[in-house]
């Protein structure tokens, strides 16, 4: 008797703590799959997208001081683009190749610039 007993209180127990599932009018006819899954299944999902800026400095009488404020126009960029590095998106930048243009007496640096992103898409 104190046998059967346990029994019956093991199973009482087991049942109170058990979850269930009902599933109820799925038609069979043909293919049928039914998936239960417990938590949480988020898969971050990424890609990586690459693009261009055009970097231009202020113009400037001297060459010198064109490819100073090429310089600052490049750590510009790149300070702005850090700042919207949210989650460490950023996965490369470089300002590129600077190339220096003389227009009547005014100079100018500009560069193309690139860049890699991680942009989740999921």
């Amino acid at each position: 008797m104190k046998a059967v007993f346990g029994v019956l209180v093991t199973l009482l127990v087991s049942v109170s703590f058990a979850q269930s599932i009902g599933v109820k009018d799925i038609p069979a006819d043909g293919d049928t799959t039914i998936s239960v899954k417990k938590g949480s299944t988020v898969d971050n999902k990424y890609e990586v997208t690459s693009g261009e800026d055009e970097i231009e400095g202020e113009e400037a009488t001297l060459t010198k001081e064109a490819r100073a404020n090429w310089k600052k126009a490049c750590a510009d960029w790149k300070k702005e683009l850090k700042e919207l590095n949210k989650d460490n998106q950023v996965l490369a930048m470089n300002c590129g190749k600077m190339v220096c243009a003389k227009d009547g007496v005014e100079n100018t640096c500009s560069s193309k610039a690139t860049y890699k992103l991680k942009i989740q898409v999921k």
